[in-house]
């Protein structure tokens, strides 16, 4: 239950229900307008009625969350448990996974369709523009596009340029 002295994405009062409607949100803006900025992503959720943060924190976790499947599925062997941003102290604080509902919104859709198929929901061709806005895909991409091979490699987890700690741990 969302109560006034919380934020209603905190992890206590967001269900996993107001969560995946978020994830959807943000594929249909992603996929609709696949040449858009992070800040016209992050503009067009808070148009829609989300919060700054929450709009920040869906603009970084939904392509994430989608290439980490990839990732997975191409070979790499450990994804990481955490993320990192910074406190206001300007020291890396580490943000568990696990609490990041959004995250594991996306996280979840992405498993069950590549264990499920593709859908209406989730077409291939939403999943693949919006996983590769991640710096994840970036990143292996690189490695990919050089002729290394992802088999048996490690994830080191995210920097969280855009969020703060506090925001995050809210």
């Amino acid at each position: 239950m969302h109560d006034d002295s919380h934020s209603p994405d905190c992890s206590c009062c967001l269900d996993h229900a107001s969560a995946h409607q978020g994830v959807l949100d943000t594929l249909e803006l992603m996929a609709g307008q696949p040449e858009a900025s992070e800040d016209q992503i992050v503009q067009w959720l808070q148009e829609r009625g989300y919060s700054a943060i929450t709009a920040e924190k869906l603009n970084a976790f939904v392509p994430s969350a989608l290439a980490w499947i990839v990732l997975k599925r191409l070979g790499v062997e450990q994804l990481p448990n955490h993320f990192i941003a910074l406190d206001e102290a300007g020291e890396d604080v580490r943000i568990p996974v696990a609490g990041q509902h959004y995250f594991t919104a996306a996280l979840t859709l992405a498993y069950n369709t590549f264990e499920n198929g593709w859908s209406e929901v989730l077409p291939r061709d939403t999943y693949e523009l919006v996983a590769n806005r991640s710096a994840e895909m970036a990143a292996a991409n690189q490695l990919l596009f050089a002729g290394e091979s992802l088999q048996g490699t490690t994830l080191g987890a995210s920097r969280l340029l855009r969020m703060s700690a506090s925001e995050l741990l809210a």
